[in-house]
């Protein structure tokens, strides 16, 4: 995206010639002739620098920074100044000017003092986008299973459409975050921030301010003006997790900046045009929301154009593994350990496990063992004790259905029934399978979570079995 340069000067032709040859450096670029229209188009074009003659008519060029910075205190401002007053020049850098430049000058002299200017432009920028980011992960997505290929896919898509808004869905823990990176990271903007704000962690009435900032005043306690992340991030892509937590009122606004890529901040009433993409994110059912409306029907559609599914851990097969492996790299890294890899049994045991909290779980576990242990190779002994315990209440599961299906197998045979008697075995195992899962259920008060870990299954697992025999 170009930058932007606004030029001030009551001399037509050097606003013309000045912006033509900018232009052809290929910086975007407004003039202004008077004090007035030079502080609307502050407003409306934002530009990351602006070059001023100290004089323009009667008004004051020092006083006219005054009003620029008050506008946005971040624009960098470079003062076109004579010779006989440089005395001037060296004031408007003490009241906040980035450099002065004397008349007449070069192109390439103004290029060079230009480029200083944004590149010190970029790096406030930075700074405010530390601010707003408590902490910068970075990740690695690791995965070879079918599901995840399918992921992949559409972030490489995605990520050469820039202007697609994109809807993320999974459970919680899945990697949802990861692919928004990604995406961000492999497009044209990836030279510019990702901003990230947790909807689900900011009280309600703060999303509006987070995300269209507010004018000086706008309500009490607006002691100065501030930025939104929709502004920050200008150029790149803002990402929403946990979009679902959005209060109806925000989503409105939300859907009216997805429609004009225009907002005002609280209190203004100027529109601001800015150029980025929008990621979300949910562990919602949206549809079920916009059902119950608690979502807004309109701004569903408008998001779910190409959605993303992340699938849960449960589902990848030996991508846990593959994570476990990484994520035992990384920690040996930092806490300085040498752990060599999982013996056989811990694998089979990290593979069995359904993984209710994702890939944060699976993290949090190596972290924890690798911390602790000493040993040259996890084994079963390292794993935490929920992990254990789903492993035996599985091998008993499992045993019970085999004893079941040998005693079933064993009267067919006494009995003489031949093949076509097996579909009344089918029947029969799936009577007794009915009947473990019915028990379960009993047992822990209809709560699925805890049946299916009775039952040694995935909680999806169930969920196919309630349907296949109509529970």
């Amino acid at each position: 995206m170009k930058s932007k340069v606004l030029i001030i000067d009551d001399e037509v032709m050097i606003c013309k010639t000045l912006k033509a040859g900018l232009c052809d450096m290929e910086y975007s670029v407004e003039t202004a002739q008077s004090k007035e229209e030079a502080l609307q188009k502050v407003g409306s074009f934002k530009p990351s620098v602006v070059l001023t003659d100290m004089k323009l008519g009667s008004d004051n060029g020092i006083a006219l920074i005054d009003d620029i910075k008050k506008i946005d205190n971040d624009i960098e401002v470079i003062v076109m100044t004579a010779y006989s007053d440089i005395s001037s020049a060296v004031l408007a850098i003490k009241k906040g000017a980035f450099d002065y430049i004397n008349k007449p000058f070069e192109l390439e002299e103004i290029r060079i003092i230009l480029e200083r200017a944004l590149e010190n432009y970029k790096i406030k920028n930075k700074i405010l986008i530390l601010e707003k980011q408590n902490q910068c992960f970075e990740e690695t997505m690791v995965g070879l299973s079918e599901q995840m290929k399918d992921v992949f896919e559409k972030i490489e898509i995605l990520s050469q459409n820039d202007s697609v808004t994109v809807l993320i869905l999974g459970e919680t823990g899945t990697g949802k975050e990861l692919v928004a990176d990604a995406i961000h990271n492999n497009s044209i903007r990836r030279e510019y921030p990702i901003l990230k704000i947790n909807c689900s962690t900011i009280p309600g009435h703060l999303v509006e301010s987070e995300l269209f900032g507010f004018e000086k005043n706008a309500f009490t306690g607006a002691g100065m003006k501030k930025k939104g992340l929709l502004e920050i991030a200008d150029g790149g892509t803002v990402f929403l997790d946990e979009l679902g937590e959005i209060p109806l009122d925000i989503q409105a606004k939300l859907l009216r900046f997805l429609e004009e890529r225009k907002f005002r901040r609280i209190g203004g009433l100027e529109d601001i045009e800015v150029d980025i993409r929008i990621i979300t994110a949910t562990n919602k059912d949206l549809e079920r929301a916009v059902k119950d409306k608690t979502f807004r029907e309109d701004l569903y559609y408008r998001l779910n154009v190409v959605p993303v599914t992340v699938p849960p851990l449960r589902d990848r097969g030996d991508d846990v593994l593959l994570l476990a492996k990484h994520f035992l790299k990384k920690y040996n890294k930092t806490f300085k350990k040498n752990l060599k890899g999982f013996e056989e049994q811990a694998q089979r045991m990290l593979l069995a496990y359904p993984w209710p909290g994702n890939i944060r779980e699976l993290k949090n576990v190596i972290e924890r063992i690798v911390l602790l242990t000493n040993d040259e190779w996890i084994q079963q002994k390292h794993l935490p004790l929920e992990i254990g315990r789903f492993r035996q209440s599985k091998e008993h599961f499992d045993r019970l259905r085999e004893t079941e299906a040998a005693k079933e197998e064993e009267e067919r045979t006494r009995s003489g029934a031949g093949k076509e008697d097996r579909s009344l075995l089918d029947n029969k195992l799936d009577s007794i399978e009915k009947r473990y899962i019915m028990k379960a259920l009993e047992k822990h008060s209809g709560n699925q979570t805890k049946a299916a870990d009775e039952l040694g299954i995935s909680r999806f697992a169930l969920r196919r079995k309630l349907e296949k025999h109509g529970l």
